[in-house]
């Protein structure tokens, strides 16, 4: 007979060893909630992460492995095809949960026959809250069928919310009849905004999503470590990439049957909106030193240089909307087709924001 699980906790692990005690430590302090699985999926560690797993000796634990690194879409969507539970919920090896925030979540999903539920977020950094008192929403929220639509709309002027605001995979719980029946799994082909796209094909479909206006989830930032994000620029073309995210937001927008005209300028603006937050993505690296200096100036050099000859970027800079929380010089220095001045306003964002991050007000 197969067991019944609330919940499914999926894991991607990529070499680990060093977060694994406390991860699991944070799951197995759950209160009150026994009825979760976790799922494992190691993405051909070739550290000691999956051996040190296999000793905690855990009953409600599968581990799955994949024979080649294959990046955290394809781990986390061999997860949720093993997943039994009636919600998943997806987290990453190196960050970490409050004690209560399974329970919580749960209880106001199965309370409120939710479809997705979401918690705010701690960032730590140096054991430090870095959002110690900030909230995304000033109290618990409802997002129905026009919420929604406004927040996607949201998402292609504002992205201040961050991954883990209602646009994310990560620390929430995901009713997963919803993914299977509507087939929604992570796009093995991006390896930057994978999780947000993947959140924007879950809304696409969501009837009741709820915010818990707590801090349940913490998300670790390790500041001079390469990751996925910069690796993904620098394997491939990164208006590529902007253009296959946009084609899963065109079709969001059509499950919710927005008009195909609105459709249209909506994507126009996320075109230009998604472009700008590539290079700041990258001016970001740069300036953290999370990429080799020479190497993420190659990389920008190269994707200012399509983003200025494409045609459809010409076209759609002359009705982009610029918000307030974004540089108004980098789509000047679009319009104006200067390279010199797009990398002077790339490089003064990418300060702007260390500065702001630093000040402790993301």
């Amino acid at each position: 007979m197969q067991k019944f699980y609330g919940i499914s906790v999926v894991i991607p692990i990529y070499n680990g060893e060093s977060f694994v005690k406390y991860c699991f430590e944070t799951l197995l302090k759950q209160k009150n909630i026994k009825n979760y699985e976790i799922i494992v999926v190691n993405d051909a560690s070739t550290d000691n992460s999956k051996k040190l797993i296999e000793e905690l000796n855990l009953s409600n634990l599968k581990i799955y492995n994949l024979q080649k690194n294959s990046g955290p879409s394809a781990a986390r969507n061999l997860g949720l095809l093993k997943a039994k539970g009636d919600y998943v919920f997806f987290f990453d090896i190196d960050d970490l949960i409050d004690d209560n925030a399974l329970e919580i979540l749960y209880q106001t999903a199965k309370n409120n026959d939710c479809d997705y539920v979401f918690s705010d977020f701690k960032k730590i950094e140096n054991n430090k809250n870095r959002r110690e008192g900030i909230f995304n929403y000033s109290n618990d929220k409802i997002f129905e069928h026009n919420d929604i639509i406004q927040a996607m709309k949201r998402e292609l002027h504002d992205a201040s919310l961050g991954h883990l605001g209602l646009f994310g995979c990560n620390g929430r719980l995901i009713r997963r009849s919803l993914l299977i029946r509507n087939k929604i799994f992570f796009d093995q082909n991006l390896r930057w905004m994978e999780d947000k796209t993947f959140a924007w094909n879950v809304l696409s479909f969501v009837k009741n999503a709820r915010y818990v206006r707590k801090q349940l989830y913490s998300h670790n930032i390790h500041p001079n470590v390469k990751t996925n994000v910069i690796e993904s620029f620098i394997r491939g073309s990164s208006l590529k990439n902007v253009k296959m995210i946009l084609n899963h937001i065109k079709n969001s927008f059509k499950a919710r049957q927005l008009a195909d005209k609105e459709i249209s300028e909506l994507i126009r603006q996320g075109l230009i909106f998604f472009s700008i937050q590539s290079l700041v993505t990258v001016s970001n690296s740069i300036y953290l030193k999370k990429v080799d200096k020479t190497e993420g100036k190659k990389i920008r050099r190269n994707l200012i240089k399509n983003i200025l000859e494409d045609q459809e970027i010409k076209e759609a800079i002359k009705y982009y909307s610029c918000s307030n929380t974004e540089s108004k010089w980098i789509p000047k220095a679009i319009t104006l087709k200067s390279k010199f001045l797009l990398e002077l306003a790339c490089d003064i964002r990418a300060k702007q924001i260390a500065k702001k991050r630093g000040s402790n007000k993301q």
